[in-house]
């Protein structure tokens, strides 16, 4: 029994797995191609021409051809080789390897020269594959290794996945069991994770076969069942068959004759449903053995004849010499002499000519390694020839551009210097006119810039008693308002005030309490145009904007605004104390002076970068456009109005502006009117911001 399941195992490793027609994508492909160009229509083309490949290679080689000249019509760059690798696939399928040889080198050589790496990785593992089946091992690992270098810079998992396969065949040949193994798992990793379901199912026959052809009978009956799972779900009858019989061959060989009577039975039946020809006398013989080993012997030798019927009608002579082996075992056991004999001799005969087919084979291999070399020798002579070509006429050519070149410049020489000598006389009267026009300007310029002095020295002295009479009047002033606050703190304090009274006072406290700080203003805007410099010190940072806050949550809670911090600054700042405090003062009471009841203000302060960065953010009506051209300007009075009746003079944020740059920092508005604004301050730690 084990010499007949090795036999089969020979006969079973010349089926390749079924590569299915689909014919409904076929239908719908050529029905997208009557209605499509350009680019779309190759695409098209190439997809057609690659369902054909196997069961129809004329037909792929026709669609090829056709999608390879829209694409040079087109000045495609990208996949042009494709078409060209399909054709050679194709006449690799028709056994015409020198033709699919010629198409698979060129479709590299163009794909090398258009820098298209995704048609130089297939054109390499074409060529690897077309040398392993002639037996060329080391010339086929040398181009699946080019191969899968450049799948994996791509990160194209389906090349990676046909690849590998690719190179776990030859690691098989080779008898490395362990990389094959490898090799067919990652695949499969590969087609489960990119859910292609006739990729997955033929990744799993091939795993299963590996498997079976090493005797792990377990392993192998593993995959083709999930094969056979992966298969049922697209409803693809022939590869189920054949799964079918891989199976029953694994249940064969480990005795379970029920098991693989029934699976090779319902692969059986739709072998001969489809009338599936090349499958039908391995199918047989396998039914043959089963029904021997369970003694049924007249059912063996009729099934075995049938196998032996077909393969000698389709000439498929390893099946027909194991129909023969069978056949003499069956004669063994049933004692019939004659029939032992003759079968016995039919065998012998056919297994001599398998060897001298083999021979033959191998010297159809080594004539194609010869004509291979041929040719590459051809093509480096050729290389070899264009590039001195090459070198000649690019050198003929730089000999002419530089001809060219010398006479143009030479020609533009003379014509200059014509040109000059015609100009020169006009240039040189036109610069006397001109020199005449400029002294009278720079003595006009003199006498404005001299006028211009006087005014801007007059506007000077102007704007300084200006400032110096404003500084005065704001600061007698400050005297009265303050004597002011003074009696309406004591009219309060001596009690027994009527609702009405406590109302306007409250009404005369806080205007008296604007116009102190308007005058404040007014004097801190004198004292800073005076070039007030900066007092750096070091900060307790925390400790600073969390009093900041606290100082504004009575006012914030009088409109029912929630007042939010968000510190995650610690330790030290390196700036001005006073400066920071008004900035803040002034940020913060604007943003619950202009927001509504109800609403938010949020103070945010970060360090990034080494930079010290504080968001003021409120939900108030925010800043148009011509509010931002005026945003820092004294006396300028925005869009906006404070929603609780506050006062507002314009000078806060011009007093911001001009303590922020005094410690060289950056302040920013961020604003849509009607959606809230955000005032952005950075500072650095040593004081100097890139803006």
């Amino acid at each position: 029994m084990k010499r007949l399941i090795s036999l089969f195992g020979i006969l079973i490793l010349g089926i390749s797995v079924t590569e299915a027609q689909n014919l409904e994508r076929i239908q719908r492909v050529r029905e997208q191609i009557s209605v499509s160009n350009g680019t779309d229509k190759f695409e098209l083309l190439n997809d057609l021409a690659w369902e054909f490949r196997s069961a129809y290679p004329d037909s792929c080689i026709y669609y090829s051809e056709l999608a390879y000249a829209l694409g040079q019509e087109l000045e495609i760059k990208e996949d042009l080789a494709k078409p060209l690798n399909f054709i050679g696939i194709a006449y690799n399928y028709k056994g015409d390897r020198l033709l699919a040889y010629d198409f698979f080198e060129k479709a590299l050589q163009l794909a090398i020269s258009l820098n298209d790496t995704t048609q130089i990785a297939y054109s390499n593992n074409n060529l690897g594959r077309l040398f392993f089946e002639q037996g060329l091992l080391n010339r086929s690992y040398n181009y699946f290794v080019k191969s899968l270098d450049a799948f994996i810079k791509l990160n194209d998992s389906t090349g990676l996945a046909y690849t590998y396969q690719s190179l776990a065949r030859l690691y098989k040949t080779q008898n490395d069991y362990e990389k094959a193994e490898n090799h067919y798992l990652l695949a499969n990793v590969i087609r489960e994770n990119l859910g292609v379901t006739q990729d997955i199912t033929s990744a799993y026959i091939q795993t299963g076969r590996f498997y079976q052809e090493n005797d792990q009978d377990d392993l192998a009956i593993l995959y083709l069942f999930k094969a056979d799972s992966t298969a049922g779900s697209i409803k693809d009858e022939i590869t189920l068959a054949e799964i079918k019989t891989y199976i029953a061959r694994s249940f064969l060989k480990q005795g379970k004759w029920l098991q693989a009577e029934q699976m090779c039975k319902d692969g059986l039946m739709v072998i001969l449903e489809k009338n599936h020809i090349r499958m039908q006398p391995q199918t047989f013989l396998i039914m043959g053995e089963i029904f021997k080993e369970k003694g049924a012997l007249n059912d063996a030798r009729e099934f075995t004849m049938r196998a032996l019927m077909v393969s000698t009608e389709t000439k498929d002579l390893a099946s027909k010499m194991n129909a023969h082996y069978l056949l003499w075992k069956i004669s063994e056991l049933q004692n019939n002499r004659s029939d032992e004999i003759r079968n016995h001799n039919e065998y012998l005969i056919l297994r001599d000519s398998i060897k001298d087919l083999d021979l033959a084979r191998q010297v159809e291999r080594f004539q194609f390694e010869m004509e291979i070399e041929r040719k590459e020798r051809e093509n480096e002579l050729l290389k070899a020839q264009q590039a001195g070509t090459e070198s000649i006429i690019k050198q003929q050519r730089l000999q002419s551009t530089i001809l060219f070149i010398i006479s143009i410049f030479v020609s533009l020489l003379v014509y200059l210097q014509w040109r000059n000598n015609n100009k020169r006389k006009e240039v040189n009267e036109k610069l006397a006119l001109q020199n005449d026009y400029i002294e009278r300007q720079r003595r006009e310029i003199l006498i404005q810039n001299e006028n211009l002095s006087k005014r801007n020295l007059q506007l000077h002295e102007l704007n300084h008693e200006k400032d110096t009479l404003m500084s005065i009047v704001a600061h007698d002033l400050k005297a009265p308002f303050n004597r002011f606050k003074g009696i309406l703190n004591l009219m309060e304090m001596e009690g027994k005030l009527s609702e009405d009274q406590k109302r306007y006072i409250d009404i005369l406290k806080n205007n008296t309490q604007a116009g102190l700080l308007l005058i404040r203003d007014l004097l801190d805007v004198h004292m800073l145009e005076e070039n007030q410099s900066p007092e750096l010190a070091d900060i307790d940072f925390g400790a600073f904007i969390k009093q900041k806050a606290e100082a504004h949550i009575p006012a914030a809670k009088s409109k029912n605004i929630e007042l939010l911090l968000k510190n995650e600054v610690s330790g030290v700042v390196h700036l001005d104390e006073v400066f920071l405090d008004r900035i803040m003062d002034n940020l913060i009471s604007n943003a619950i002076k202009f927001s509504p009841k109800n609403s938010k203000v949020i103070i945010r302060a970060q360090k990034n970068l080494e930079k010290l960065e504080i968001d003021v953010q409120d939900e108030g009506p925010g800043f148009s456009q011509q509010d931002k051209k005026q945003l820092f300007q004294k006396f300028k009075k925005l869009s906006a109005r404070p929603t609780g009746g506050e006062s507002s003079h314009g000078l806060g944020l011009a007093i911001v502006k001009i303590l922020v740059d005094r410690m060289q920092g950056i302040i920013h508005l961020e604003s849509e009117q009607g959606h809230g604004s955000t005032f952005k301050l950075i500072f650095p730690a040593n004081g100097i911001v890139e803006a």
